[in-house]
């Protein structure tokens, strides 16, 4: 090639290039060696055998070939082409090398244009793969039919495709514009799990319509997706909280909304809760936008934008009325728990069923564990019970009791009860610390576990907080639930699960938790017909086998009494034979008790079942009876 014929020179003309002729000579070197990974004869050959194929074949819709091609100077070097030819459309080209990255594989060599036919333009686009080694080639010849699989399904242009591209195209700028504001207000480390390939963004703007995102100031985005990512970090760290935020923004056609941001760990959060707290507070308010997600370890995030009854934002007032109601109802959740706790023999026996899961995970990670839990709540204090279970791996070390019970008690507002010394469990010690945390001393409720968990830390050193690996846990088996149990509403069943006794649920098998949610769905049909005081229901429940068979772990009772009536002691009376796993949850004006029962650790005979259906038909005709006089 002439490099200084007059076409060539009345080009680089155009661009403004004064380059020398030594550097002329470099870049040519490079241009031609990238160009010799598929020759233009090779290129147009394949281009030819493309066309003609459409013509044979002009019901296809797509024409798609695969080529291995030796190319370079000795013929040592191969390249896998894949040519395309497709009616044209705007994603051809992206569609097509979409699949290449898709699927893993780097591109050495890409051409597309585009060529006028009789009614419609015909689009060809040509990749190449560069083999590099015998790896590399039995790699290309297994994913080759997946590769072109894929592009038969991806480069078939339709109008909904396009539709779809240009709205992701326009996601993609404000995207992009996004990213650029976070990256000037966010200067922490860990800035790439917010911006990254899997960061908070990429997962926001997947979630969310164009129409949505279009709506918003990119600043507005920008602190929504920074406080997700605070918000679910600051509780994987700090355990059973939940963090909250309240402000108002505008959006670009439809005014000033109230935005509320509110996370906490799945057990504790629920969107109907939250939507009624807002109800309760704000009366008759006006829904815009929710949306919620839960994190793999069980951290719940929800989004609620909503405008008062007049069409208005919050004020200020108002705004701190609805942060005290959100307190409140955190306050009211522990509340319940600790009463529940309480009415099923308190927490002795519920730390029965704890320590043993405690034990086992301190002796297989050989780290301490810690659990908190609340044993009594008012408006006025918390009654927090701290059991830590340290491996014998780890020392105890010198007064390691007494200076957690000092380091606790730096904090005014903590008060400490009472402490059990150390007890030998297996290869464990455990020792459980009564505290009572006085609340007229603190502002925000919210800070308790956290300053538990750093004085915790000055004590004993690091542990895992149990909670945490508990919501992972949830988290994983809710899904496996959801999977089970296709065709039911997912906010349904996410209801029901986190009804299910804490500890039952992470240790039972999946098929046992379906039966549990199973029977309650049963049951609340029954409530809708039957007005009678008592409902009961009973099954059998068990795992299946790799064979299909049922093999039956327990009995599963099911009773749903009207709220007022108080029946808990007198069912608690009647079950005192069996061995029980008590769950309870209210709905549609009825407490509805899920007995997860044995005998011996076997599910109930069917003369036990008799025993028992007896004594409930009969603690319901008395009842009856008593409501009639």
């Amino acid at each position: 090639m002439d490099i200084y014929n007059k076409k060539l020179e009345a080009a680089l003309k155009r661009y403004n290039l004064s380059i020398k002729e030594p550097t002329l000579q470099t870049f040519f070197k490079e241009i031609l060696s990238s160009e010799n990974i598929l020759p233009d004869f090779e290129q147009q050959a394949l281009m030819l055998k493309l066309i003609s194929n459409w013509k044979l074949r002009k019901d296809e819709k797509i024409i798609a070939e695969i080529v291995d091609i030796k190319t370079g100077d000795s013929g040592n070097s191969l390249v896998t082409i894949f040519g395309v030819l497709s009616v044209d459309w705007p994603g051809l080209f992206d569609a097509c090398t979409g699949v290449i990255h898709e699927v893993g594989w780097n591109i050495s060599f890409v051409k597309g244009l585009s060529l006028p036919g009789q009614h419609e333009n015909i689009g060809i686009v040509l990749i190449g793969i560069a083999i590099s080694d015998k790896e590399t080639l039995d790699k290309i010849k297994k994913d080759k039919n997946l590769i072109i699989s894929k592009i038969n399904q991806a480069a078939v242009g339709t109008k909904a495709k396009t539709y779809l591209l240009s709205e992701e195209f326009r996601k993609l700028e404000i995207y992009s514009q996004v990213i650029g504001h976070i990256e000037k207000i966010y200067k922490k480390d860990d800035i790439d799990k917010i911006i990254g390939l899997n960061g908070e963004a990429v997962k926001y703007f997947a979630a969310r319509s164009r129409d949505y995102i279009e709506n918003r100031k990119i600043e507005d985005i920008a602190r929504q997706i920074i406080l997700n990512y605070e918000f679910v970090s600051s509780i994987d760290k700090t355990g059973d909280t939940i963090k909250l935020d309240i402000t108002n923004f505008q959006t670009k056609a439809e005014g000033t909304f109230t935005g509320i941001t509110v996370a906490g760990p799945s057990h504790l959060l629920h969107l109907e809760d939250c939507l009624k707290t807002i109800e309760y507070t704000i009366p008759n308010f006006s829904l815009k936008h929710n949306r919620e997600f839960t994190t793999t370890h069980g951290v719940s995030v929800f989004r609620i934008e909503f405008v008062d009854s007049t069409g208005n934002a919050l004020s200020e007032l108002e705004q701190s009325r609805l942060k005290q109601a959100f307190s409140k109802l955190v306050l009211t959740k522990k509340r319940d728990r600790a009463q529940w706790i309480e009415s099923i023999g308190g927490f002795e026996q519920y730390a029965r069923a704890i320590i043993p899961l405690l034990v086992r995970e301190a002796e297989q990670s050989k780290t301490t564990q810690v659990y908190q839990s609340v044993s009594q709540a008012t408006d006025i204090f918390i009654d927090f019970k701290i059991i830590v279970v340290i491996p014998s791996n780890q020392s105890l070390g010198q007064g390691v009791i007494s200076k957690t019970v000092n380091k606790l008690e730096e904090v005014p507002s903590f008060h400490i009860h009472s402490v059990k010394p150390p007890k030998k469990f297996g290869n464990t010690r455990v020792f459980i610390i009564d505290m009572r945390v006085h609340l007229t001393a603190i502002e925000n409720t919210e800070t308790i576990y956290e300053t538990i968990r750093e004085k915790l830390q000055q004590s004993i050193g690091n542990f895992r907080d149990f909670d945490a690996g508990m919501r992972t846990l949830d988290s994983a088996k809710l899904r496996a639930i959801r999977e089970k149990l296709k065709g039911v509403n997912k906010n349904i069943i996410r209801e029901l699960y986190y009804s299910i006794e804490d500890f039952y649920r992470i240790s039972a098998s999946g098929d046992e938790i379906a039966d549990h949610i199973k029977i309650i769905l049963e049951m609340l049909d029954i409530i809708n017909q039957d007005p009678r005081l008592i409902l009961r229901i009973i099954h059998k429940t068990g795992t299946i086998s790799p064979s299909g068979d049922f093999i039956p772990s327990a009995t599963l009772l099911c009773i749903a009494y009207k709220h007022q009536f108080n029946l808990l002691k007198y069912i608690i009376d009647i079950l005192e034979p069996y061995e029980t796993t008590l769950s309870r949850l209210e709905k549609s004006g009825r407490d509805i008790l899920i007995c997860r029962l044995t005998k011996n650790d076997k599910p109930l005979s069917e003369h036990d079942e008799r025993v028992l259906i007896k004594k409930i038909d009969k603690l319901e005709k008395e009842i009856t009876k008593k409501n009639s006089t």
